[in-house]
C-alpha cells in the first residue's frame, strides 16, 4: 500500500485539476464567444459534468455567477478526486503484488 501521504498528494492533484477545469474552460467560452466563435458544449459537458447547473445562472449577475461558478468547480473537484482515489488504489495493489 502506498503511503498515506503520497495517496493524498494523488487525490489532491486529481481534485485540484477537477477544480480547476471549470474556470480554464469558462474562460475559454468567454474568449471564444467574444471573438465571435460558438464551439460545442460537448467539451464543456465532458470534461465538467457540474457545468450543467449553470444553465439556472444565465441571467445571474457578476457576483452571484462567480459564487455558482465556484459551486460548479467544487463539486466538479469531488468528482475527479474518485478517480484519484482509484488510482490510489490501484498503485496499493500493483505494490503489493
Amino acid at each position: 500500500m502506498p503511503s498515506l501521504r503520497k495517496s493524498l498528494r494523488v487525490v489532491a492533484l486529481f481534485a485540484a485539476i477537477g477544480f480547476a477545469m471549470p474556470w480554464l474552460l469558462l474562460v475559454f467560452y468567454v474568449v471564444a464567444h467574444r471573438l465571435g466563435h460558438h464551439p460545442s458544449a460537448a467539451l464543456l459537458i465532458s470534461l465538467c459534468p457540474a457545468s450543467i447547473m449553470s444553465l439556472q445562472m444565465k441571467n445571474a449577475g457578476g457576483f452571484a455567477g462567480l459564487i455558482g461558478w465556484f459551486a460548479i468547480s467544487v463539486s466538479n473537484a469531488v468528482l475527479y478526486a474518485i478517480p484519484g482515489i482509484i488510482v490510489t488504489l490501484f498503485m496499493g495493489v500493483r505494490k503489493s503484488n
